[in-house]
Parts: structure tokens; sequence; C-alpha cells
């Protein structure tokens, strides 16, 4: 970013880099004014850039929003409800927000908490993570695949219709024979991207997996998928998957995750929060003690 020409683009990039979650709304040619103010060095009028630049810089943001919403991610930012030439941190509290959306948004100040403690723990515990995500969106009984040898898929597990609608007070009929299968792989990244090949390298595996067709024999007994059963591929990453990386899992349908997204899953379940003096705190022991609780 640092090469980059000074203009629209470059602008944009800074506030995408350096704009917090729960920022106060602001003008966007203000915000334009700072950033060139702070830069003395491109020797340009701020104020002059900033009128001739925002409408660009406004359309570059509205993307990169409705990109992240299409791929399930958290925007750092949103544009305030009065007017869409005001910026603001994505979990800054409206008025007009409903009870919960107030609620979600003041978990999700949490989600540096939860980031900082997924890129601390190594690979082989980030996997372990993977089977706790499982269990927290429904999962009863997930699986972890040895650390070595685990032929491309790092977790597995299923779920059924019956345990995603609830049954009902009397004996089920067919939801519990609805399975969904959920078969993933964890890449413990901290400065490296997901790129294409690994994704490719999960869908090859989960396919492989349906025939039971692995290098070694005897292994994942109980990945049992019949020929009509339903399979879903997760990627969980504790770094940043490239836009190549996007894309394939998109075109693919392979369900992805990277570090961030992770972060607010774990503060919208309120993993390890407590309450000290009236307030909610994060509490890395009570994650720890999560973590490797069977």
């Amino acid at each position: 970013m640092g090469t980059m020409k000074p203009g629209p683009r470059l602008i944009s990039n800074i506030i995408l880099d350096a704009i917090e979650i729960d920022a106060r709304p602001n003008s966007l040619e203000k915000v334009i004014v700072d950033i060139i103010e702070n830069n003395n060095a491109w020797d340009l009028n701020p104020i002059e850039k900033a009128h001739e630049w925002r409408d660009q810089i406004s359309s570059i943001l509205k993307n990169e929003y409705n990109r992240c919403i299409e791929q399930g991610r958290q925007p750092r930012f949103a544009f305030n409800s009065s007017s869409e030439y005001k910026i603001q941190g994505a979990c800054f509290i409206e008025p007009i927000d409903s009870d919960d959306v107030k609620a979600q948004k003041s978990r999700r100040l949490w989600w540096k908490k939860y980031y900082t403690a997924l890129r601390n723990i190594d690979s082989y515990h980030f996997e372990r993570l993977s089977t706790k995500i499982l269990n927290l969106i429904g999962v009863q009984k997930p699986k972890l695949t040895p650390y070595s040898s685990d032929q491309g898929i790092d977790f597995y597990g299923r779920i059924s219709f019956g345990d995603l609608i609830g049954h009902g007070p009397i004996f089920p009929v067919f939801e519990s024979d609805l399975v969904v299968w959920m078969i993933g792989q964890a890449k413990h990244y901290i400065k490296s991207k997901v790129a294409t090949p690994d994704i490719r390298e999960l869908v090859g595996s989960a396919e492989l997996g349906k025939s039971k067709t692995f290098a070694k024999s005897g292994l994942y007994s109980d990945l049992n998928i019949r020929v009509c059963d339903p399979v879903i591929m997760l990627f969980f990453s504790t770094g940043e998957i490239s836009a190549d990386g996007w894309e394939l899992c998109r075109r693919a349908g392979v369900v992805a995750m990277d570090g961030e997204m992770l972060a607010n899953f774990l503060a919208d379940k309120s993993i390890a929060i407590v309450e000290k003096d009236g307030a909610k705190e994060f509490e890395s022991r009570l994650f720890e003690e999560w973590l490797f609780r069977e």
C-alpha cells in the first residue's frame, strides 16, 4: 500500500485498515481530509481532493461492504443510517437498532480478543477448536482426525435435521434419518493467505472420503457417508483468504471462515465471557478451559 499512488483506492485502503469497529459516525469528506493532512509528503490540497474523490471513495467502500456481506464476513465499517456520506464502525450502536441488534453489536466488540486468542494457539489446538465450532453449530459428536496422516481431513461430524429443528414430543418420523455431514480442514496461518490449492485439497479429500478411499486402510471407520447424504465442506483459517480463494469457495460451495469470521462467531456465542463489577469481559483462561474441555 505504501507504493500505491495517492488517490481514491489508497485512501479507501487506509480507511479499511484504520477504522475501529465501534467508531462513531464521521463525515467521509472529513475522514479523507484528515488522511491527506497526515500524509504531508503527498503535497495535495486536502479540502479540494476530499471533494473531488469523495464519490469514488464512497463507491469503493460500498463495493467492499457488499463483498463482505456476500461472503458472510463482518465488515469493519458501515454507512450511517441517516447519511450515505457518513461512515462509522460496523458495531457502532444507532438509536434505530433493535434490542437484538444492539446486543449482537455489543458482543462483537470483543472480536479482537478472540482473534488474538486464535492466533496464539498452535496448529493442533486450532484443529481441536474446529470441532468445538461444529459442536456450537449443533453437531453432537464431532471428530478430530489424527494430527499427522489425516489424509486432508482435519475434522468431521454429522447433524440430523431433527437436531437442527428440534424433535417433537413423540417419536420422530423422518427428521432423524435426514443427515447432513460436515467435513473440514483447518489451516493455522499467521502471515500466509489461504489460496486455491488449499481449497482444492479439501474438496479432493472430501470427495475421496465419500467413497472411503484413503492411502491407509482403516481410517475414519465412522465416516459412513451414504450415497444420498448431503455433505457440507468447511474451511477454517486463522489468517486471511485470498480473493481467488474466496471466489473458488463461492463457486464450489465450500463454506469458508477466516480468522476474523471465526472470532466474530465466537463473540456471538459469548465464549469465555464473564461479568466483573457489572461489566462483561473476555477471560483468556476460561477460553483455554473451554478449548481443552472434552
